[in-house]
């Protein structure tokens, strides 16, 4: 990749393409054995869209921690929800839809551009709704999830560090998130297997219990052991160094609003792929049966503990 600005926004130095390989112990020449493995596997499924997006299937491996059955489930669960989710969020993915141009006032979440000494990506969640005037909670994941469709075409990291700012955070936005709506928005994170190194909570004040209590009945005990919470930015550079936080994180980077603005740029600049997106739908009913349940790791419906955690 060039220094285009998309490359300056999710940098990968060749040392660390090297570094990530090195990790799980293998080669370049094995690694692009396994993409084509996985997408010839693909390519013999007659009900999943046929994908040139050889990048999809590295980032898929990697969060797979290199298996390839566990890659090809992902693959599975990434067209599933897709699919299953279409008509109410999918195709309300691109640029032009009036739900990311409302979308994208209500939020300031970006992907930060280098990777951590340890390889992993970071990515910081804030609201920026004090009003609550989102239609619902899917408004505030628009703009997460059309960064993460770029991420899977263009990204290399070993896991991700993820900072949730609850600076403006309050009641109005707490009630969007309904069960119905946290049901769907689990499934969704789930079946995309997301590698989580650690979790960051800031500026918590009155949520702080209501959260915890909350989140202790969602999150298998693992993941909770990765939560640090922060009453301020202080203390995350006791966690990530300063160079690779936004300037109003104790950060020497840019502001986290420079570093959006520039996402959002990216974005509409990335139409097309949104357009194409558009197709990429199995075509039948995938559900996970009782043992992939268990292969992903949720035997409890409804929670967390399909992720990848390390």
């Amino acid at each position: 990749m060039n220094m285009s600005k998309l490359s300056k926004l999710l940098q990968v130095t060749p040392e660390e393409e090297k570094a990530i390989l090195e990790h799980f112990k293998i080669t370049e020449a094995e690694f692009e054995e396994n993409v084509r493995i996985l997408k010839e596997w693909i390519g013999q499924c007659e009900h999943l869209p046929k994908e040139d997006d050889e990048n999809k299937f590295r980032i898929v491996l990697l969060n797979s921690k290199m298996s390839l059955e566990k890659a090809k489930q992902s693959m599975e669960g990434y067209y599933r929800v897709r699919t299953r989710y279409s008509n109410e969020f999918f195709d309300k993915l691109t640029p032009k839809d009036p739900e990311y141009i409302d979308a994208k006032k209500l939020v300031r979440t970006v992907v930060l551009p280098k990777l951590t000494p340890d390889l992993n990506r970071v990515t910081i969640f804030k609201m920026n709704d004090p009003n609550g005037e989102a239609t619902d909670a899917y408004s505030y994941q628009i703009p997460v999830l059309m960064m993460a469709e770029i991420r899977i075409a263009h990204d290399l990291c070993l896991s991700n560090i993820l900072i949730i700012d609850f600076k403006d955070y309050g009641w109005k936005n707490l009630v969007k998130y309904t069960p119905t709506v946290n049901q769907k928005l689990i499934d969704i994170l789930n079946s995309i297997n997301l590698r989580i190194h650690s979790i960051h909570f800031i500026n918590l004040t009155n949520f702080v219990d209501h959260l915890m209590r909350l989140l202790k009945n969602l999150l298998p005990a693992k993941l909770l052991s990765k939560i640090h919470i922060h009453k301020s930015h202080d203390t995350l550079t006791e966690f990530i160094p300063k160079e690779f936080l936004p300037s109003d994180y104790k950060g020497t980077a840019k502001s986290l609003d420079e570093f959006y603005e520039e996402w959002c740029e990216e974005i509409e600049k990335q139409e097309e792929i949104f357009i194409k997106l558009l197709s990429i739908k199995s075509t039948e009913k995938i559900e996970l049966d009782p043992m992939q349940s268990e292969m992903f790791g949720c035997g409890v419906e409804g929670s967390f503990k399909k992720l990848a955690l390390d």
